[in-house]
């Protein structure tokens, strides 16, 4: 078997409040949505926001964390500073040798964006 990508599923409350933080603030790009369930996707990154009313696995709202690979940390932190995005943790360089920072959305689902610090070893 070849493993070929993946997409974390984030449940929410309220679906079309998600959408629209994902979206408007965050800045993915909507891929699908089929009711009460969307893939979103930005550059390699594709994830799913499943709603209340959606068929399918149920979880409680607010339980995601996961991280985002990405380079531009700062200036990406700025730009959806600026738009509203609920800031958890603000940006700085860890001791794990990644440079990082994240936010919450409405419903507690936590994303973490960061990149490797070019001298950590």
């Amino acid at each position: 078997m070849k493993t070929l990508s993946t997409a974390v599923v984030i449940h929410v409350s309220d679906f079309e409040r998600a959408l629209n933080y994902y979206t408007n603030i965050l800045g993915f790009t909507e891929d699908f949505k089929l009711a009460d369930y969307a893939g979103l996707i930005m550059d390699n990154v594709s994830i799913h926001l499943s709603g209340p009313t959606n068929p399918g696995i149920k979880k409680t709202p607010g339980n995601a964390h996961f991280c985002v690979d990405c380079d531009e940390v700062d200036a990406y932190f700025d730009a959806i500073s600026k738009k509203g995005a609920l800031i958890a943790v603000r940006p700085a360089d860890r001791f794990y040798g990644i440079r990082d920072f994240a936010v919450n959305d409405q419903d507690g689902n936590t994303l973490v964006f960061g990149s490797a610090i070019a001298d950590a070893r």
